[in-house]
């Protein structure tokens, strides 16, 4: 069957979503560059001023490095419990297995806002308010679902029989699991955890609750300058932010490739078989 191309009108909406995604972005890198005092747009001049400031000023830096750090731990926390949970799910069937995948997910469900509240005064009352490991556990509960949702999606499509001939051969558990279930599940840690550093490196409502002074994050320390200097610095570092954030997608695609990130490839389904 041959494929249709895009109609004029279909070209046209396909350049009005992209135009309405990409747009904003390239006001924030335009208004990075600027000479001027004020964020104005567009701006009266171009400079690299606003730049030297960011990168010199800890105030930007120390909160990039916790995100950064932030990010990778609650990813990595993620995936650890995110693999049992979707091996109790997929391939183990309970009663109450429906239940349990539900409220593992239910964070998606609420307001993070709300989150954040009801995470601060139970936090609070255990010792852990305003500490770096609250702000993980915080962190953690609102990355788990993408990557409980993503792990289960993958795991779903593999083959148990695989698993099963393992077990028949005579592998232990811990065995079958790091050879046989990890390398199947490698798309999805690999997905997921892009979604949940992303999610984590991004956030500001559990961030700006759970954290204190050494612990602030990057968008809760552009919320506080931005209330008291409306300047384009913010938008300086916002580039920068963004320049991150497409490094981290342009070494994954080149260590494993995106396209390889939703589903196992045909290549390591036919060598699974």
């Amino acid at each position: 069957m041959r494929s249709r191309r895009p109609d004029g009108a279909m070209k046209a909406y396909l350049l009005a979503i992209a135009a309405f995604l990409v747009l904003p972005q390239l006001i924030v890198i335009v208004v990075a560059f600027s000479s001027a005092e004020f964020v104005s747009f567009p701006p009266p001049g171009y400079s690299l001023r606003w730049f030297a400031k960011v990168v010199g000023d800890s105030s930007f830096m120390r909160p990039m490095l916790n995100s950064l750090v932030l990010g990778l731990l609650a990813a990595a926390v993620s995936a650890i419990l995110a693999i049992p949970a979707a091996i109790a799910v997929v391939r183990h069937r309970f009663i109450g297995a429906e239940a349990m995948q539900a409220f593992l997910l239910s964070p998606l469900s609420m307001p993070t806002l709300i989150l954040s509240i009801a995470l601060l005064f139970f936090l609070s009352d255990v010792g852990l308010g305003n500490t770096f490991a609250g702000l993980l556990i915080g962190h953690v509960v609102i990355t788990l679902p993408y990557m409980v949702r993503t792990i289960v999606a993958v795991y779903s499509s593999t083959d148990a029989r695989i698993e099963e001939a393992a077990y028949t051969l005579g592998a232990p558990p811990l065995a079958t699991l790091w050879h046989i279930t990890l390398p199947m599940l490698r798309p999805a840690l690999f997905a997921g955890g892009l979604f949940a550093f992303l999610i984590s490196f991004d956030d500001v409502a559990i961030s700006l609750m759970l954290s204190n002074a050494r612990s602030m994050t990057l968008p809760v320390s552009i919320l506080n300058y931005l209330v008291n200097n409306p300047d384009p610095a913010v938008a300086a570092i916002s580039v920068v932010q963004m320049v991150i954030v497409v490094a981290a997608l342009l070494l994954l695609d080149r260590v494993h490739g995106l396209q390889n990130l939703t589903l196992p490839s045909s290549r390591e389904g036919g060598k699974n078989v």
